[in-house]
């Protein structure tokens, strides 16, 4: 049985993601997602945007560099994962705080509020040759993935010029709304 907190995150990119490498080499992608909670005034019973937390979202490896290629600030988002809790001093005060982060196992596009679209990475051809470091099968074996970097944002480009040119006819999105992400339906009592 495996011990830990897990959440499932739903909201929306706060900041584009940010990739760098670490210490040892592995690539790990930030992520900040914002969640907004929906409350209901009882008087009005009217429903309305209540407090947004932010949350800090690890992505590692492979996953991190399909979130880079995929996630744009204000895309709605899907993340599950778990919780790390690391300390720090606060350099103002210089009193030790705790931060409570997310490093995530699966992201996605919340498709209750758009349209995404789905593109797996070619692999490159297995290499027979004697080079393991030429993207051969060692590299597949060890989940190094040959990502086609111009591919990827080729396919953004014609993805947004075709959303561009089509008159879907939707009004302009609110403050905090991912563009074509439609109002948020009433939240049963």
């Amino acid at each position: 049985m495996s011990q830990g907190g897990y959440v499932t995150l739903v909201g929306f990119v706060a900041q584009d993601p940010q990739q760098r490498e670490t210490k040892n080499g592995s690539r790990v992608t930030d992520l900040r997602v914002g969640a907004t909670t929906r409350v209901q005034d009882r008087v009005t019973l009217q429903w309305r945007d209540g407090d947004t937390s932010y949350y800090n979202v690890s992505c590692w490896r492979r996953l991190g560099d399909h979130v880079r290629a995929s996630l744009r600030k204000g895309d709605p988002v899907m993340i599950k994962g778990r919780f790390r809790a690391r300390t720090f001093e606060d350099k103002t005060t210089g009193l030790p705080r705790t931060a409570i982060d997310i490093v995530a196992d699966t992201v996605g596009h919340d498709l209750n509020r758009g349209i995404a679209n789905y593109m797996r990475p070619q692999q490159q051809p297995v290499n027979a040759g004697t080079d393991p470091g030429a993207g051969g099968s060692e590299d597949v074996a060890e989940g190094r993935d040959m990502i086609d970097e111009e591919a990827i944002e080729e396919f953004g480009r014609e993805l947004d010029e075709s959303f561009n040119e089509a008159d879907l006819g939707a009004p302009a999105p609110e403050m905090g709304q991912a563009a074509g992400a439609a109002a948020p339906s009433p939240m049963p009592s």
